[in-house]
This record gives structure tokens, C-alpha cells and sequence, in this order.
């Protein structure tokens, strides 16, 4: 269970403070408290809600990179999509790739096919996923009747996906458990500088009690990805590049590509940019843009132009979806860091990870991918460790199974789970998705059915989540907005949404959790003032 607790963060000092609760900070922090660090981790909004919660959903090694040479970056990416697929089945699942080629694609057959056999060599004998395999465009046709009749043939390969929002509140429930003093909607309002110019912690205010804190500590960690630069008060864009990237969330691909978890990776016709389909959640999100952004991450919005860009582009390679405005179901746009390289266009621009230390006291890491941010937060650790004057033992993490990782074989525990869920009325969609969604922390959420068995409705026909899912995430999972609970937790906002009943039946789970929780004697969140 995770549990909102603020009142120690002006009481002690830790070894290590780290700024802003997205994947990368969220990795930091369990990480060093794995090897005994005293760490303290606030995030200003909730975990994931900026970069971290705008992904493509994917676990992998990053195909097109290899077109600018990133080798050994791809290469790191895959021995981690490797290692995550083990140490969480239930949070990484295997995705198969339709590669299709039009006479306009940007590569053709044979570069295709050794791109392919180098992913393919980089991913080793023991990575778990089928290797590459050529599709004439009968097969190709096959799989996806709607592509264009000017395909002409393709490939098909592995990588995988994930939930990220729900990927990095499992690692934050999980330094929970080593020891942070992890706590949302806490914001930095300026750094402590020691005596000598040095970093020395933060002032902190906790956003729904309205209260600050001076937060002491050797080191600090800005984790806060494109609001690092505010909180060290040098510009967002001093050193690095900011990429914006948008999503649109479709509904599902029609035949056996969508039951088989068959993603498409498409070029568009019009600038040769790389896009994807990919099958989440029983819809699929179309995406990504990328695109240079000047401004403030946190007004983030997709325009018309860039949802036009996109339907556009996959009615061309896929005319026969149809699919049309009115059928977008949601939307999202994130921002990632990337290191500034001049001359080179934001597609190819690095995604390798730098860490700065700007003063004493200070690190700013800089890049990086959500694949893998674990490898890099170990290295933070180690400069952590070395500004300490500690022994680094190397990374605590890199065999240890995820905290809600069940025991044994997961295709045997998975089954059991949708039998179990299917017996308290969940339908076999919804019991499956919440086996993994939720791993070991399942039982809480079928408890809660045992007693409350209407909580087994689907929350919207189109979506495989539940009611109870709701007040899980208001009981169990540190949830205090509503965006928190139905953007993060359940992304229901941007899969479905709501209908003014659906609304209304929302809302009702949602006070009665929050009723139910603020009778307990350690309910700690003050909800005066949090958004409704």
C-alpha cells in the first residue's frame, strides 16, 4: 500500500534529495536506497504526470536510431528490454511489429533487412522475441488488409511495451518499501545553498496542505526532466533540446493484428518521418510527432495541425481504416530532454544520456530513454556514492524482480488471477488487463470486490478496467486528484471518455473512497483545494 506522508520531510536529513517523480527520478531513488542511502523524493505534480506518462508505451531498443549510428545506445536498450521482460513479465509484454515498404518508404528491402539482422544481432540469443522475418505482400496484406494497395512488401519483428504511468508507480511504490520518503503534489520552491555556494537541499511546499519544508541533504538530484531549468534558475534550453511529441488514441485495428498485439511502424508520405499504430488498452495510439518545442512543458496542448498531420498520414499508408476526427477518443503530448546538437534535425539528434554537475552538490542528468533509465540512474547512484565518499557496489537493481512482480512462472499465476477475477464478476478481458496492471497488488483490488461486487463493472464499455480500479487508486495508490486517479492510474480520460452517467457513477466510487480513507487515523493528504 502506498501512503501519503509529508510530515517528515522538514524533520530529517538525508544523503540524497531527488527533484521530480517521473521514471528517471523514480529509478534514482530506489536505487540509492537499495544501497542504504537515506533519500527523500518529491514530484511537483504526480508520478509520471509529465514525460513519463507521454510515451509511445514502448520497451525497446529504438530501431530507426540505428539509421544515425546509435549503436551502442540501441545496443544498451536491448540488453534492458531484455532484462525488464524478466524481472517483470507483468509489466513488459512482447509486441510484434508489422514493418510495411510503399515505393516512397525511406529505406527500402535491403537496408530494411540489415537494419533487422543488426537488431536482431544486438538483441542476443537469450532475448525472449522471434527474430525478423520477411512478409511478401500477400502475407503482409494478410495480417493487414487496410494497408494501401501500393504496399509491396515488409518485415515483421519483436520488441515490447508497457503502461508507462503504471511502470513508474510500481519503482515508486517500490522505494516506498527501501525507505524513501517519496511524496506527490510537493513542490520546489528554490534550492538551499550551503555556506560555501553548494547545493544543500531544497524549500519545499506541499501543494495540498499548503505547507513548507526545508528539505536538507548532501546531494541533490534534479530529476525534473524540461523543468530542471527552472528549478536551477538556468534556461530550460541552455545545453539541451526539447522534442514535443504527440499521440492521438484511436479505436482498435480491426482483424487479428489487435488480438495478437501487432504494432505497425509506418514512414509518412510527406516528410518521411517514422509513426506508429500501437494496440494498447483495446484502442491504439497513433504517433508520435516530434517536433522542436520553445515554451513552458506545462501548456502543453496538440493543435489541430498536428492531429490533421497524423490523420493524414495514416489515411495515406492506411485508407481503409477511415479514420476521421470525430473518431479521435483522446489525446496526449509530452516533452522529452534531449543534449543540443547543432546541425543535426531533432529525428536525429542523440538520445544518449549525459550527466551534469553544474556545482557542488548538484547533478542534472540530461537524455536518456524510458528503456533505459534504470542503467543510467545506477550511474547517478555512483557519482551519488562518490560525492558521498562511499564505496559503490554497483547497481542494486539489476537483478531484482519488480516489487509487484508475482512468484513463479506469471503465464501460471496470470491464469489463476482471470479465473479468480472472472468468479468475483470481472469479465475475462478486465481480469487479464488487471493481472498485470496490478501483479501482486491484485489481491487488495479482488478483496475490494468481495465486498462491493458492483465495483466489477466496467467503468465504459471500450475500456478494460473496472470500478474498483478507482477506489484502488484513491485507498492504495497515493491518487489525490482526479487527474491523478483517471489519467495515471486508469487512463480512462484518454481511452474513453465519459458519458455524463459514466461521469456521475465515477464520481460516486471516487467520494466514497475518499470518504472511506479520510476515517482512517492515518490518512495523512489534506484534500481542501485538490481539483475535482
Amino acid at each position: 500500500m502506498m501512503q501519503r506522508d509529508q510530515r517528515r520531510l522538514g524533520q530529517d536529513r538525508y544523503d540524497l534529495l531527488v527533484i521530480g517523480g517521473g521514471i528517471c527520478g523514480a529509478w534514482t531513488a530506489y536505487e540509492a536506497a537499495l544501497r542504504g542511502l537515506r533519500v527523500a523524493l518529491i514530484e511537483r505534480d504526480d508520478w509520471g504526470a509529465g514525460t513519463s506518462s507521454a510515451s509511445s508505451k514502448l520497451i525497446h531498443g529504438g530501431l530507426r536510431y540505428l539509421e544515425h549510428g546509435h549503436i551502442i545506445q540501441v545496443a544498451r536498450s536491448l540488453r534492458e528490454r531484455a532484462r525488464l521482460m524478466r524481472l517483470a513479465p507483468h509489466r513488459v509484454h512482447a509486441l510484434d511489429f508489422l514493418l510495411p515498404i510503399f515505393p516512397d518508404s525511406r529505406s527500402g528491402r535491403l537496408s530494411l533487412l540489415a537494419g533487422l539482422g543488426l537488431y536482431d544481432a544486438l538483441s542476443g540469443t537469450h532475448s525472449g522475441l522471434d527474430h525478423h522475418r520477411y512478409l511478401d505482400r500477400s502475407a503482409l496484406i494478410q495480417s493487414a488488409d487496410y494497408l494501401s494497395p501500393e504496399v509491396q512488401c515488409g518485415f515483421r519483428y519483436s520488441d515490447a511495451g508497457s503502461d508507462d504511468a503504471r511502470f513508474t508507480l510500481e519503482i515508486v511504490a517500490g522505494a516506498l518499501q527501501a525507505g524513501v520518503m517519496a511524496v506527490n503534489h510537493v513542490a520546489v520552491d528554490h534550492l538551499l545553498h550551503s555556506r560555501d555556494g553548494g547545493v544543500a537541499g531544497a524549500l519545499v511546499v506541499d501543494q495540498i496542505a499548503s505547507r513548507a519544508y526545508e528539505v536538507h541533504a548532501e546531494v541533490t538530484v534534479n530529476a525534473a526532466g524540461p523543468w530542471a531549468g527552472s528549478i536551477t534558475g538556468t534556461p530550460a534550453q541552455a545545453r539541451v533540446r526539447l522534442s514535443k511529441g504527440v499521440h492521438l488514441v484511436m479505436p482498435p485495428l480491426p482483424g487479428p493484428t489487435n488480438g495478437q498485439r501487432t504494432a505497425i511502424l509506418l514512414t509518412a508520405a510527406s516528410d518521411r518521418r517514422v509513426f506508429f499504430l500501437i494496440p494498447w488498452y483495446s484502442a491504439t495510439l497513433l504517433g508520435t510527432t516530434e517536433s522542436v518545442f520553445h515554451g513552458d512543458p506545462s501548456a502543453l496542448v496538440v493543435s489541430d495541425e498536428e492531429r490533421d498531420y497524423l490523420l493524414g498520414e495514416v489515411h495515406r499508408r492506411c485508407p481503409a481504416l477511415g479514420w476521421q476526427p470525430s473518431q479521435v477518443r483522446g489525446s496526449f503530448a509530452g516533452v522529452r530532454v534531449l543534449q543540443a546538437q547543432s546541425g543535426r534535425g531533432i529525428g536525429a539528434t542523440t538520445r544518449e544520456w549525459r550527466l551534469d554537475h553544474p556545482c557542488q552538490g548538484l547533478l542534472v542528468p540530461v537524455g536518456g530513454k524510458f528503456t533505459s533509465a534504470r542503467v543510467e540512474s545506477s550511474r547517478i547512484v555512483d557519482r551519488v556514492d562518490a560525492l558521498l565518499g562511499r564505496r559503490s557496489l554497483g547497481s542494486a537493481t539489476a537483478e531484482r524482480p519488480f516489487p509487484w512482480r508475482p512468484a513463479g512462472a506469471w503465464d501460471d499465476w496470470q491464469e489463476q488471477m482471470i479465473a479468480d477475477g472472472c468468479a468475483l464478476g470481472l469479465d475475462a478481458e478486465v481480469a487479464r488487463t488487471a493481472a498485470s496492471r496490478f501483479g501482486t497488488q491484485l489481491g487488495r483490488v479482488h478483496a475490494r470486490l468481495r465486498g462491493h461486487p458492483w465495483l466489477a463493472a466496467r467503468i465504459a464499455p471500450h475500456a478494460p478496467f473496472c470500478l474498483a480500479e478507482l477506489a484502488h487508486a484513491i485507498s492504495d495508490e497515493m491518487a489525490i486528484s482526479d487527474q491523478d486517479v483517471l489519467r495515471r492510474r486508469v487512463p480512462i480520460d484518454i481511452l474513453a471518455p465519459l458519458d455524463p452517467a459514466q461521469r456521475t457513477q465515477v464520481d460516486a466510487v471516487l467520494a466514497q473512497a475518499r470518504g472511506e480513507l479520510a476515517e482512517k487515523p492515518t490518512y495523512l493528504a489534506v484534500t481542501a483545494g485538490v481539483e475535482r
